[in-house]
């Protein structure tokens, strides 16, 4: 993924809602989220969404059809990985990936039963900083360690409740469809094809 696939993307994307059609700029309604992640790391080697984070940003919708939206967003999330030492079961050793984006996601809600809708979505996202650590403190960058891409894209699904006319409780689950971190020429196995973002996030979304 490279500048010019992201830009050709987002222009596309635009184009699809109609925002260059100004006589249609009233049809959207724009919004605020916030919330909070849970993810993982495939390809670490270490299970479990334990690592917490923050998710929060800016929805553009508008109505697309009888029953559902098109929605675009950009937000600040927070992913990555987190082991914890167990020094009361003999486990000294602590993992920490702390891995920060800025997100563009582009979905569909269909509101299938009252005010419960389902998402389906592509989201492309930017690599802010990334920083690891383990038991001895900041682990440094290797010259013979890949580095992490400044791009991913994750495909996303998930579920929205409309609480009322301006507040939403948003549940998505979210995963890399291209690894933020190749596997390296000498194939350390916790690599195993590449290192792919797990997401789960839960948010409220507050519609002007």
């Amino acid at each position: 993924m490279n500048k010019k696939t992201l830009f050709t993307f987002l222009i596309l994307s635009l184009s699809i809602f109609g925002l260059t059609n100004n006589a249609n700029a009233q049809e959207f309604k724009a919004g605020l989220q916030a919330g909070m992640t849970a993810t993982q790391v495939t390809g670490d080697a270490l299970a479990g969404f334990n690592k917490a984070g923050l998710f929060g940003g800016v929805t553009v919708h508008r109505k697309m059809g009888s029953f559902g939206y098109g929605q675009m967003e950009m937000n600040f999330i927070q992913k990555g990985s987190r082991f914890n030492a167990k020094p009361d079961k003999g486990i000294y050793n602590s993992y920490l990936l702390r891995l920060n984006y800025i997100e563009v996601p582009i979905s569909y809600r269909y509101m299938f039963y009252k005010n419960l809708g389902l998402e389906l979505g592509m989201k492309f996202a930017y690599l802010i900083n990334a920083r690891e650590f383990d038991e001895n403190g900041e682990i440094p960058e290797e010259a013979e360690k890949p580095g992490f891409n400044k791009f991913d894209v994750s495909v996303f699904a998930g579920l929205a409740y409309k609480i009322n006319k301006n507040y939403n409780i948003v549940f998505r689950y979210a995963y890399s469809i291209k690894s933020f971190r190749p596997k390296p020429d000498n194939s350390y196995t916790y690599y195993s094809d590449g290192q792919f973002n797990e997401t789960l996030c839960t948010a409220f979304q507050y519609n002007f």
